[in-house]
This record gives structure tokens, C-alpha cells and sequence, in this order.
């Protein structure tokens, strides 16, 4: 799931003009994502200008909820099969 950094973003508008399902907008002059719309394409990623655009796994605050929530990567070590 993509986030904005607010810190970088300067609100030029590109990434919603690329964006398949209408998931950017543009709030208090910065981009602004709705993940309940946005279906993961990566396309805002790859277009903005600025690097502003970028994925969950470098914020901390969101990677808890990839690969099914919290509990990914805390299973009994069993490897493949074994089953």
C-alpha cells in the first residue's frame, strides 16, 4: 500500500492524473491516498516527479498490516512441507 510523504510531496497533481481508480487526491496542497480505493498498482509510485510517493515496507507504521497483519514471520520455523 503506497503512503505520501507529506515532507516531499509540493502538490503538482501528476499522480492523480495517473491513478486507474481516482484513489489520490489533492488535500491542504498535498497528495493524499484512500486505501479503501487504491488497488496496490504501483503506478503513483513510478510517476511522481518529487519521490514523494513511496511503499509501505519504508514506513514502519504501515508494514505491520502487509503479509496478513502482525503475526507474519512468528510461525514454528517448519520451512517447506513437513506437514
Amino acid at each position: 500500500m503506497p503512503w505520501i510523504n507529506q515532507n516531499k510531496c509540493v502538490g503538482c497533481g501528476v499522480c492523480i492524473d495517473v491513478c486507474p481508480v481516482k484513489a489520490i487526491s489533492i488535500k491542504n496542497g498535498k497528495a493524499v491516498i484512500d486505501q479503501n480505493k487504491c488497488i496496490h498498482c504501483g503506478k503513483c509510485l513510478t510517476i511522481c516527479p518529487q519521490g514523494a510517493i513511496r511503499p509501505n515496507s519504508e514506513n514502519s507504521s504501515l508494514r505491520k498490516h502487509q503479509f496478513g497483519g502482525p503475526r507474519f514471520g512468528k510461525g514454528r520455523g517448519r520451512g517447506r512441507g513437513g506437514y
